[in-house]
């Protein structure tokens, strides 16, 4: 956690990924971009899993890392103020690192730059998951988060659903809707299913971020069930079928609507509403998304999210 890393400044992380790869015997390859991709062992098939390798946090040349009880965090040493330890995405790629020691037969992408759209996900080598089972990645705030949708690009099926549903009750996981993230662009290129999942960092984008160690073994240990579970077929969506839509082409009296097949959720379980009065305060993006359940404000150009916005509309 002690490796920095900012969005167009990820050297210091490529290098550590790298040494570590190295250090594990793995061989690996980079795209034009600079995407590290690994193939582990020989195999038809490969459980697979892909992290990113930038935070939004500003290299710090003080920064240092503590713990204290089951907590992780970090700080300016010069003035003893809290930093942001990049939880987002380093447990992703810590939890990633730990599958490829674990299995025999893997595959693991490195992705750069995901914080500022996805970028290096979009230029990836879409092939790549030809042979995978499915395609996992660690990247959500919480504990109890398993993402299923994305923009409304639906991440897997439900046979993989009834593989996943015991095994989630088991480590108390729920599933439901996401924000922008690297497997929405594989979901987008590739009928592999994918998942995205809550790992263990709370107050992502801030000074205030901190992990929960315990969250963060407790989220590897279902990975791994779910890899053991899912091992010796390829899991795939016929996604041509599913109505993606666009929240701003679907929106109409402040709601939009998720598109599943044929079926559309009704206006009296929407999820969010559209908020045109504020403005993203990261990428200028004119209007934000508020979630009532979760009590945030969303950007789906950027991915922020914020509980700190004030708007009269929603107090």
């Amino acid at each position: 956690m002690s490796v920095q890393s900012v969005s167009y400044n990820t050297g210091r992380m490529q290098l550590f990924i790298e040494n570590s790869l190295k250090l594990k015997g793995l061989a690996y390859t980079k795209d034009q971009y600079g995407n590290i991709y690994v193939k582990k062992g020989e195999a038809e098939l490969y459980p697979t899993m892909v992290c990113h390798i930038d935070t939004v946090h500003d290299i710090n040349d003080n920064m240092e890392v503590h713990i204290s009880g089951d907590n992780m965090f970090a700080i300016d040493r010069v003035t003893m103020e809290r930093l942001g330890i990049g939880g987002d995405d380093k447990v992703g790629i810590w939890i990633t690192l730990q599958m490829l020691e674990e299995y025999k037969n893997f595959k693991a992408v490195f992705f750069l730059d995901e914080e500022v759209g996805c970028v290096g996900s979009s230029k990836a080598d879409f092939d790549f998951f030809n042979d995978s089972t499915i395609v996992l990645e660690c990247d959500r705030r919480g504990n109890n988060d398993f993402v299923n949708d994305i923009s409304g690009t639906v991440m897997y099926g439900e046979e993989l659903q009834a593989v996943l549903n015991p095994i989630l009750t088991e480590f108390g996981y729920k599933e439901t809707y996401g924000g922008l993230t690297d497997v929405l662009k594989i979901a987008q290129n590739n009928d592999v299913c994918c998942a995205n999942m809550s790992c263990g960092y709370y107050d992502p984008h801030s000074d205030n971020e901190y992990i929960s160690i315990s969250d963060v073994y407790n989220t590897m240990e279902m990975c791994m069930e779910i890899f053991d579970a899912t091992f010796d077929k390829r899991y795939t969506i016929d996604r041509k079928v599913i109505k993606t839509y666009s929240h701003y082409q679907h929106y109409y009296d402040g709601y939009y609507d998720h598109y599943y097949d044929d079926k559309v959720i009704p206006n009296d379980e929407v999820i969010a509403e559209i908020d045109r009065a504020t403005t993203c305060p990261k990428c200028s993006q004119e209007q934000l998304y508020f979630d009532h359940w979760d009590n945030i404000h969303y950007c789906l150009e950027c991915e922020y999210e914020s509980k700190t916005i004030e708007n009269e509309e929603y107090k």
